[in-house]
C-alpha cells in the first residue's frame, strides 16, 4: 500500500504573507510618489498666483505714479510732466519699500496727446506700465494702459 504525503495547507501557504506585504508596500509607494507630485504642482501653481497678483499690484501703483505725476503737475506743462513720467520704478524710487514689491519693477511711459478743437479738454496722457515680479525662475509680467485727460 502506496501512502501519498499531502503537503499540509499551511505549509502550501508559507511565504504568500511576504508577498502580500511588498504588494502592499509598492503600491503605498506609488501612492505617495503621486501625491508628492501633485502637492508640488500646486505650490508651483499657488506661487505663480501669488506673484502674479503682486505683479498687477505694482502694475497699478506705477499708472497711479504716473497719473499723479501729470495731473498734478502745478506749473509745468502737459508735455514736460508727461516727460517726467517715464521711468523705471523699483521699490524705495516710485514704489513702496515694503516686503510686496520685493524683486519687483515697473516700467512706466506716458505719450502726450494734443486735445483736438472739438474736444471739451485741453490735453490727453496715454500711460503703459509694465511690471515685472519674481525670483528668475518664476518672472510674471503683467501690462496695464490707462487714458487720461484734463
Amino acid at each position: 500500500m502506496k501512502t501519498c504525503l499531502k503537503p499540509s495547507p499551511r505549509r502550501a501557504q508559507r511565504g504568500s504573507a511576504l508577498i502580500m506585504a511588498v504588494f502592499i508596500l509598492t503600491v503605498m509607494l506609488l501612492l505617495g510618489t503621486v501625491l508628492v507630485r501633485t502637492l508640488n504642482q500646486e505650490a508651483t501653481s499657488v506661487g505663480l498666483e501669488v506673484t502674479g497678483t503682486r505683479t498687477w499690484a505694482a502694475a497699478q501703483s506705477g499708472l497711479d505714479w504716473a497719473l499723479a505725476r501729470t495731473l498734478n503737475r502745478g506749473a509745468d506743462s502737459a508735455t514736460a510732466a508727461c516727460t517726467a513720467a517715464n521711468a523705471v520704478l523699483t521699490p524705495g524710487s516710485g514704489l513702496p519699500d515694503n516686503v510686496g514689491f520685493d524683486r519687483c519693477t515697473v516700467t512706466v511711459s506716458c505719450d502726450y496727446r494734443s486735445a483736438h478743437g472739438s474736444d471739451d479738454v485741453d490735453n490727453g496722457f496715454e500711460y503703459r506700465a509694465e511690471a515685472q515680479c519674481g525670483p528668475d525662475s518664476l518672472r510674471v509680467s503683467r501690462t496695464l494702459e490707462a487714458l487720461a485727460y484734463d
